[in-house]
């Protein structure tokens, strides 16, 4: 083993500093988390304050308003007593003072001159001197009304008073002013009757922005102006602001109008109470911090030594395993270290192992490069052989596969050869007949041959609009969407899908009138009509019924809500039924899944589903299939329909008071999904509502519960269907009403014997509009078709 110099190690991070690094680096995220989480509780905690002080705020208005409006009670009974009437003021007097007395304020009457004639606070008897506010009694003597007063001073009791006055009416006139006096210290204990905390303040400002009352210190702040910033944010009914109180604290504060007085009541809370909380926590977490970084310094530290010492050892064991020196090294507390040096010594025995192992392969190279030569040429032979027999394999396999393809391409090239001859020879038959016939009856001086020239001409005008079609079915392009008569476009395909549907199948189409234009690509959509049509046609292979039918649609928001691709508003329908096999509830779900096949091999590619349904979705509609195994399937697109210049596509209002109830409608439905969403809909309508997942479940409600006024039931359920189901149901109660749903259109149903002609029907989807609509009409007795 030769010796080697080690190269000297590049500078970096010590792993102490690393170590310490990594402490803080968990320990900072941390801190900032727990920092951005006071910071929100503080937000929450001031948004709380908010909201508190504005509902004490109210709550004291209110009290304020109640105390205010007992007095007002208790007066304008006094105002009818019949000392009043006649005029005896000795005996009122007396009325009076015991009225104050339970009251708690001082009660006088006065003349219209304001002259005082009863105080409740003197003795009957004594001289009376004015009113304190003469200015109020204008008002209340004009106007015949309530007034309360601002804060003034009573001439009496020389103290900060406000006047609730009433006039006393007598035929008609006002002859006196009943008054009650409400003194500060009254309007205080009010205030503090509101269960504030200790350290809010409440306060009463009159309309000239006079501090009539606080729930502290009272005669302090009694009589000053409220601060600047209390008047200007109250201008309002009620409202929060953070500002500064009259005794210079910083508060966040609310204020509401009494209604009866016009006073605001203003509330404020310490912006202290908030912060003091967060500061404090502020404070130990930034204590947690330092002592965190701290420990994790000291930590690193350890950590460091524990590691670097056996490291040291690693390194000068290194260096002697370089100069060929194999030395046992010393354990380490460090498993991954102790491991480490483990490995080290293995590898050293190892080297020694290879050194000789190396010796051995160096002879036994000596050995085999002197017959290299013969085993190459004797190896290149083999090679050459094997390669020849392979290229004449590859050959021979690509020519196999150019004969499959020639035959495939012959194959579909002869299908789609014999369909288009075998139509281009009955159009030509018919050009060719007719000719003739006109070539003969010219011939015979016949001039009444213009039948034979139109059916000639016909059966060319056939022959290039099947030309037109098979070019617009082959072509590769973008989508060149257009205003389309989708009715018209069916009715011009009558004609191929029977040739492509053949004798045993019966083709129906059912148009609406009315249907609005689609704003669709017209070829495409012929190609995506006919790819349904080819799927129907294998689905019965014995035989059937085929029916497309058009209708304007709707797809309301709940309907979107439910089917996360579809945008709602309104479409035009072309539904296509057949009266096939029906597909169960695993091939519904990969239907539209490219390459997915029912088919046996050979008879499909798997991509017609898939094709439509990307044409549809590329075009802004959306598409349904609804099926049953032994029921057939329809397939439903929904075309985005064209709006004319100025024409809004709205979903249409519900009707105001005739498509809501009270009755109780039973539900019943065996997809839970469509189930709870007709639950739903029914109940936002009023109704009450009961549900079935089947009839046997829907049979024992009906027994039971003698308020169901309506059956809304799925047709097409396993066990028992829908229409049994409604036999049974009318055997227990005959005055029942029944409204059928189905995925399938109401044409498909009748015409397959499911249903008879004339009952409710509602097909899928719906909206709630026409949901409300048709439930309605059954329950009022309408006896028509579909909704």
């Amino acid at each position: 083993m030769t010796g080697s110099t080690l190269p000297a190690p590049r500078s970096g991070w010590s792993i102490r500093t690393l170590l310490a690094l990594l402490g803080v680096g968990l320990l900072v995220p941390t801190l900032l988390f727990a920092g951005l989480l006071l910071w929100w509780i503080g937000n929450l905690e001031a948004e709380r304050t908010r909201t508190s002080v504005l509902e004490t705020a109210r709550r004291t208005a209110l009290a304020v308003d109640r105390n205010i409006g007992s007095m007002l009670g208790a007066m304008q009974v006094l105002a009818t007593s019949a000392n009043l009437a006649r005029g005896d003021l000795e005996a009122f007097h007396r009325q009076a003072v015991e009225a104050s007395g339970v009251l708690g304020v001082n009660i006088s009457l006065r003349g219209l001159d304001s002259q005082q004639l009863v105080n409740a606070r003197l003795p009957w008897g004594t001289p009376l001197p004015m009113g304190s506010d003469p200015g109020t009694d204008r008002i209340v003597i004009e106007q015949r009304t309530i007034a309360v007063s601002d804060l003034i001073v009573g001439r009496v009791a020389r103290e900060p008073i406000v006047v609730i006055s009433l006039p006393v009416l007598r035929n008609g006139q006002v002859s006196y002013l009943l008054s009650a006096s409400i003194d500060s210290e009254r309007l205080s204990q009010i205030l503090r009757e509101q269960g504030v905390p200790v350290d809010w303040v409440v306060a009463a400002v009159d309309r000239r922005n006079v501090i009539l009352a606080r729930n502290v210190e009272t005669e302090r702040f009694v009589g000053q102006t409220a601060t600047s910033d209390l008047i200007q944010n109250t201008q309002g009914r009620e409202g929060v602001w953070s500002g500064t109180s009259r005794d210079g604290k910083d508060v966040i504060a609310g204020y509401a109008r009494s209604r009866i007085a016009d006073w605001r009541i203003a509330v404020g809370g310490p912006v202290t109470s908030v912060r003091a909380p967060i500061a404090f926590s502020l404070q130990y977490l930034l204590m947690i911090g330092i002592v965190g970084v701290a420990a994790s310094i000291l930590l690193a530290m350890w950590l460091s030594r524990l590691v670097s010492q056996p490291l040291a050892r690693l390194a000068d064991g290194s260096q002697r395993l370089a100069r060929g020196e194999i030395l046992p090294f010393g354990g380490s507390r460090v498993r991954e270290i102790a491991s480490l040096e483990q490995s080290l010594s293995d590898a050293a025995r190892a080297i020694v192992e290879r050194e000789r192992e190396r010796d051995r392969a160096a002879a036994e190279l000596q050995t085999l490069n002197q017959t290299l030569e013969a085993r190459v040429a004797e190896r290149t032979a083999e090679l050459s052989t094997a390669n020849v027999a392979l290229r004449e394999e590859m050959a021979g396999r690509a020519r196999s596969e150019a004969q499959l393809r020639q035959l495939q391409k012959m194959e579909a090239v002869g299908q789609l050869t014999g369909g288009i001859a075998h139509d281009f020879n009955n159009m030509l038959a018919v050009i060719i007949s007719s000719l003739n016939l006109l070539q003969r009856r010219i011939a015979k001086g016949d001039t009444n041959v213009g039948r034979f020239a139109d059916a000639a001409l016909d059966g060319a005008q056939r022959a290039a609009s099947l030309t037109q079609r098979l070019l617009a079915f082959s072509r590769q392009q973008a989508l060149s969407p257009a205003v389309t008569d989708v009715n018209r476009l069916v009715g011009t395909m009558s004609e191929l899908l029977s040739r492509t549907l053949g004798e045993t199948i019966r083709l129906e189409t059912v148009l609406a009138g009315g249907l609005w234009k689609a704003h669709i690509d017209p070829s495409q959509l012929e190609s995506a009509i006919l790819n349904l049509a080819v799927n129907a046609r294998d689905a019965m292979p014995e035989g059937g019924r085929l029916t497309i039918e058009t209708a304007n649609a709707y797809l309301d928001d709940t309907y979107a809500a439910s089917h996360g691709e579809v945008t709602p508003g309104q479409y035009v329908l072309i539904a296509v039924t057949d009266t096939g096999s029906g597909m169960d509830a695993d091939v519904l779900a990969k239907a539209f899944e490219p390459f997915f096949t029912t088919k046996p091999v050979g008879r499909g590619t798997g991509l017609g589903l898939s094709q439509v349904y990307g044409f549809v979705k590329q075009s802004g509609g959306h598409i349904k299939i609804y099926s049953e195994p032994g029921h057939g399937t329809t397939m439903k697109l929904y075309l985005p329909r064209h709006a004319a210049e100025g024409e809004a596509a709205t979903l249409p209002a519900l009707p105001a008071g005739t498509s809501t109830g009270t009755e109780t409608v039973l539900v019943v439905e065996d997809d839970a999904r469509v189930r709870q969403m007709t639950i739903e809909a029914l109940t936002d309508l009023g109704y009450t509502v009961l549900e079935a997942d089947g009839a046997a479940r829907a049979l024992t409600l009906i027994e039971t519960q003698p308020g169901i006024a309506l059956l809304f039931t799925d047709i097409v359920m396993p066990e028992v269907n829908g229409r049994k189901l409604a036999d049974a149901a009318l055997k227990l109660r005959p005055d029942l009403k029944v409204l059928f749903t189905t995925g399938y259109t109401r044409n498909a149903v009748v015409h397959n014997g499911v249903l008879d002609h004339g009952v409710q029907l509602l097909g899928k989807p719906f909206t709630i509009q026409q949901l409300a609509a048709k439930v309605r009409h059954v329950l009022d007795g309408g006896r028509d078709g579909e909704g």
